[in-house]
C-alpha cells in the first residue's frame, strides 16, 4: 500500500522534530529587555551606563537604540533633549549627560530597535555642584515594556494556528482513513464505505498526509520560538534546571507530550495495518455508533482516540506553565 511507504517517511520526520534542539525564546524575534543602569561622575556631569538583558533567556541584548533624557520638576519644570547612548558591547550602552543646574533629576531611559520590544525605565539622582552621583552602582530598574503586538507576534500566532489546524486535520484524517481503507465489508454500509474509499484513495490520502510536513515544520518553528529556556537532557543540566522557575515541571510535561505523540504514531500505524488486512466478511454490519467504531478501530484505534485528548491536555499545560515561568522570572528579577 502507498500508505506504508508514507509512514516510512513520516516516522523519521517526527523523530527529527522530537529531537530538535530548543533555541532561546526570542531567537530571531523581538527580545523583551530588562534594564539595569548606573550613574557615575560628579558635579553636573554624569555618565549613564545601561545594561540590557533578555527577560526570558538572560542573554545580553545588542544592536538596540538606547537614549537617556533628564528632566526635573523643581525649582521649575525642565526637560533636556534625549542623548543617544553608544553601544559598548555585551549588552552595555553608555553616554554623558550634562545637567544644567543643581536639582533632583529623573533620567528616563528608552530602548527600541528592530529586534527589541520598545521599553523604558527611569532612575533619580540629586545633582549638586560638587557631589558625586547616587546611586553609584548598577541598579536593576522596573522596566515598562510597550504592550503593542509587533509583526513577529502576528507571525507567531499565525504559525500556531496553522500547526493546530494541521494537527487536528491529521488526527481526524486517521479516523477517516480507518473507515475508508477497511477491508471488512461488514463494518458499515458498503455503499458509503465504497464512496469514502474512492475519495480517500484519489484525493484524501494526499490531503491527509500532506499535513505531516506542515506539522513538522510548524512544530520545529514553535519549539524554537516558544520554549521559555534552554532545555537540559544531561544529569548535570537537569540539576541546573532546578534553579529555573517551573523548569523541571515544564520539561517533564514536554517529555510526557512527546511520549503521548509516540503512542499516537504507533497506534495510527497499527490501525492502518489492521484496516488494510483482509478480514472475514460479515453478513450484517454491527448496530449502533459504539459497536461500529469498535469494529472499525479495534483496540489500537481506541487507544489512539483516548490518547488524543491527553496530548491536547499536555499541550495546554505546557502553555500554562510557560506563562507561570515567565511571570516568576520577571517578578523574581532573575537572569
Amino acid at each position: 500500500m502507498p500508505q506504508h511507504r508514507v509512514l516510512l517517511v513520516v516516522v523519521p520526520l517526527v523523530l527529527a522534530l522530537a529531537g530538535a534542539p530548543a533555541a532561546a525564546a526570542h531567537s530571531g524575534g523581538k527580545a523583551e529587555p530588562r534594564i539595569a543602569a548606573s550613574l557615575s561622575g560628579s558635579g553636573l556631569e554624569r555618565t549613564v551606563t545601561v545594561r540590557l538583558t533578555d527577560i526570558d533567556d538572560g542573554d545580553p541584548i545588542e544592536g538596540a537604540t538606547v537614549t537617556a533624557a533628564a528632566s526635573m520638576q523643581r525649582p521649575h519644570a525642565m526637560e533636556l533633549a534625549p542623548v543617544p547612548l553608544a553601544e559598548a558591547g555585551g549588552g552595555s550602552y553608555a553616554g554623558d549627560l550634562a545637567l544644567v543646574m543643581p536639582a533632583v533629576w529623573t533620567v528616563r531611559i528608552d530602548v527600541s530597535g528592530e529586534h527589541v520590544q520598545t521599553a523604558s525605565a527611569s532612575l533619580r539622582t540629586r545633582a549638586t555642584l560638587t557631589g558625586s552621583a547616587t546611586p553609584s552602582g548598577e541598579t536593576p530598574l522596573p522596566t515598562t515594556i510597550e504592550d503593542t503586538l509587533a509583526r513577529q507576534d502576528y507571525a507567531n500566532m499565525a504559525v500556531l494556528w496553522i500547526h493546530g489546524l494541521a494537527s487536528m486535520g491529521w488526527i481526524l484524517g486517521v479516523l477517516v482513513m480507518a473507515l475508508a481503507l477497511a477491508t471488512d465489508p461488514g463494518i458499515t454500509d458498503e455503499r458509503l464505505r465504497a464512496r469514502l474509499s474512492r475519495w480517500y484513495r484519489r484525493v484524501g490520502v494526499w490531503l491527509h498526509w500532506a499535513l505531516v510536513p506542515v506539522i513538522v515544520v510548524t512544530g520545529i518553528y514553535n519549539t524554537r520560538r516558544v520554549t521559555p529556556f534552554a532545555l537540559e537532557w544531561t544529569p548535570s543540566g537537569l540539576r541546573r534546571l532546578g534553579d529555573v522557575p517551573y523548569g523541571p515541571l515544564y520539561e517533564g510535561i514536554l517529555v510526557v507530550k512527546l511520549a503521548l505523540f509516540a503512542v499516537l504514531l504507533i497506534t495510527a500505524t497499527l490501525l492502518l495495518l489492521r484496516v488494510t488486512r483482509p478480514g472475514a466478511p460479515r453478513e450484517t454490519p454491527p448496530d449502533g455508533a459504539v459497536r461500529i467504531l469498535w469494529s472499525a478501530l479495534g483496540a489500537e484505534g481506541v487507544i489512539y482516540v483516548v490518547t488524543v485528548p491527553l496530548i491536547l491536555a499536555a499541550a495546554m499545560a505546557l502553555r500554562y506553565v510557560h506563562v507561570l515561568n515567565h511571570v516568576a522570572v520577571v517578578l523574581s528579577g532573575r537572569r
